[in-house]
């Protein structure tokens, strides 16, 4: 027996160094010596892209990291297409080229997270191509089970694409089976249905807004609850879609509402956004914002910061205010506001009929609607305010009843370089013949303004002044003017000192005076209340720094960057904190009209 076991092991061997112990590459020819199952995927033929891809799966199954990385080697040297990588997904999965770009990072196999992202997007490029799109909508209608279930499945993976390629088919169908078979699809697809979904109930006519308030309710689409409510009691004339809405309010398990109850349901998820409280629609980050054109038929998209996004949502619920009938004149003037509000952060002109309400408006209106604006922080509400009361130059707008600062003078002592230019121009149109309360706002706005033109600044505080230096030397290669300090009193009279400033960092190890003083007197300063602040802070710190940032949205607690890269990341997430920036050459006119005025 023992003779017997010994030839195996001796065969083995044998085996393991047939092909590989003379490979050139002697990694190679390690691995297969260690192991057979390394020898019998190596010996099988690679040449082709596919066949290397194989092997080079089954190593990474079997955890030969550093055999796997030279099998890829001339993988990622092959000049392939488009079409070619696009295959390789069909062929493989998507599955496994996302193992390939996490075990590529962990384990170091140079270019293989590169070549796993190019593949996959090559695979969702052809995907999304129309002609695909428009053959799997057009199998939903075979006679064939197989086929129809077949389509259904390859749109639901490919994302996005498929859903508007879906609802845009839905919206110019006709045929009644048709349109049954495309609900079906949109009803595997959520949730990333979702906010096109909304976009269609919202803005959608017809029988395609028929058939997208059915689709709300299959799907149980909580956040289209204050649409439906209002369609089901009274605010749309078309009885097919009220009795729609009605029957969706129903399957998600709710009561069918009167007037009083909708006009509740769309208050209260407006005082919602103006709290601040996000929905599943209005992520922190960078989004896209959908939209439905029913003259076309089609949707439109574009990516918009969070707070732009929080002011379109406010927009589009507030236009259920306009066909309520009980809403009241204040509710009116509300959904006025923020259609112009919404306009404004889309770069439009409102519509004809928006533009009509909004002259209908008094100036005591818009004076009201501004201090609303500006006590739940919309800012491109307050700017649009500002904006109607520069084109009417009523100087109603300056006068105050109890000797108190009006909304517009407020508003030019506000920290949005925006909006300040906005009411500091609605003031210059007025033209007052004499002092108003909040007057003395105005020189000092000017002066910001005059002095906004040129780079961006930066201040960086840290007691070590290596660290300040090298974090500030990283802002300068990112284009900020960056001003080091080594206390916290310096940091914030840097910070003081600076008109441009568009961002400041601060270590938590700072002192003179320490960490949480620091940041008190730096939102203490009204020009500096909106400045983004990044709390850099070591392991032991950085709960501290996550706990100023539950009370200050402004702020970001991270760990402090160790490399560029890191610090470019930090940089990214401190202009998403910041909103709607302004460019270099908005700066510039403003601070050309800002000296003109002075």
């Amino acid at each position: 027996m023992k003779h017997v076991i010994k030839t195996l092991c001796l065969l083995s061997l044998a085996l393991c160094q047939s092909a590989w112990a003379q490979q050139e590459n002697p990694l190679l020819a390690d691995a297969a010596l260690r192991s057979p199952a390394v020898a019998a995927v190596l010996d099988a033929p690679h040449e082709e892209p596919a066949d290397a891809l194989a092997a080079m799966f089954t190593l990474l199954d079997l955890r030969e990291y550093a055999a796997a990385g030279e099998v890829f080697k001339p993988i990622a040297e092959a000049n392939l297409s488009a079409a070619d990588r696009a295959a390789l997904v069909r062929q493989f999965g998507t599955a496994k080229f996302l193992v390939l770009a996490r075990e590529a990072s962990e384990h170091g196999i140079a270019g293989g997270r590169e070549f796993a992202q190019t593949v996959l997007s090559a695979s969702a490029t052809e995907a999304a191509k129309p002609e695909r799109l428009t053959q799997l909508i057009a199998d939903l209608a075979s006679d064939e089970a197989i086929v129809r279930q077949a389509a259904r499945n390859d749109l639901a993976a490919t994302g996005l694409p498929a859903v508007q390629a879906c609802l845009e088919a839905l919206a110019a169908a006709n045929d009644k089976d048709e349109r049954s078979q495309l609900l079906a699809a949109l009803a595997e697809m959520s949730p990333i249905a979702d906010p096109l979904v909304i976009a269609a109930l919202s803005e959608g006519e017809g029988q395609f807004r028929r058939d997208v308030t059915e689709l709300a309710g299959h799907l149980h689409l909580l956040e289209t609850v204050p649409w439906l409510a209002t369609m089901a009691a009274g605010g749309e004339t078309d009885a097919e879609v009220v009795a729609t809405a009605q029957a969706a309010l129903m399957k998600m398990g709710l009561s069918l509402p009167d007037q009083n109850d909708a006009l509740a349901v769309v208050k209260r998820a407006l005082e919602k956004i103006d709290a601040g409280i996000p929905t599943d629609s209005l992520p922190d980050e960078v989004g896209l914002w959908w939209s439905f054109a029913p003259n076309t038929q089609k949707f439109n998209s574009r990516e918009l910061i969070s707070c732009e996004r929080r002011s379109l949502i406010h927009a589009r619920l507030a236009q259920n205010l306009l066909v309520l009938p009980n809403a009241s004149t204040a509710d009116r003037q509300l959904a006025i506001i923020s259609a112009v509000e919404a306009a404004h952060v889309l770069g439009e002109q409102p519509s004809p009929e928006i533009s009509t309400l909004a002259n209908s408006l008094t100036t005591a209106d818009l004076n009201t609607a501004l201090a609303a604006a500006l006590k739940t922080d919309r800012i491109n509400a307050a700017i649009a305010c500002a904006e109607l009361l520069a084109s009417r130059a009523d100087g109603a707008a300056l006068r105050s009843l109890d000797g108190t600062s009006t909304p517009l003078a407020q508003a030019v002592a506000h920290p949005n370089r925006e909006l300040k230019f906005a009411a500091l121009t609605a003031i210059m149109k007025i033209h007052p013949a004499k002092s108003f309360p909040g007057a003395s706002y105005v020189p000092q706005a000017l002066w910001l303004l005059a002095q906004g033109a040129g780079t961006e600044q930066a201040v960086v505080g840290a007691p070590s002044m290596a660290h300040a230096h090298d974090w500030a030397g990283n802002l300068r290669a990112l284009g900020y003017d960056a001003t080091p300090a080594v206390t916290g009193i310096e940091l914030v009279q840097q910070a003081l000192a600076s008109p441009r400033l568009a961002l400041v960092l601060v270590d938590s190890d700072i002192g003179r005076p320490l960490l949480r003083e620091v940041i008190y007197q730096l939102r203490a300063q009204s020009q500096l209340a909106h400045t983004p602040i990044a709390v850099l802070t070591s392991n032991e710190d950085l709960l501290l720094g996550e706990h100023l940032s539950t009370v200050d949205d402004r702020l970001l607690a991270v760990s402090r960057p160790r490399t560029p890269k890191a610090m470019q990341s930090i940089v990214e997430r401190l202009g998403d904190l910041a909103g709607t920036q302004l460019s270099a050459d908005e700066r510039t006119d403003y601070a050309v009209q800002a000296i003109e005025w002075l």
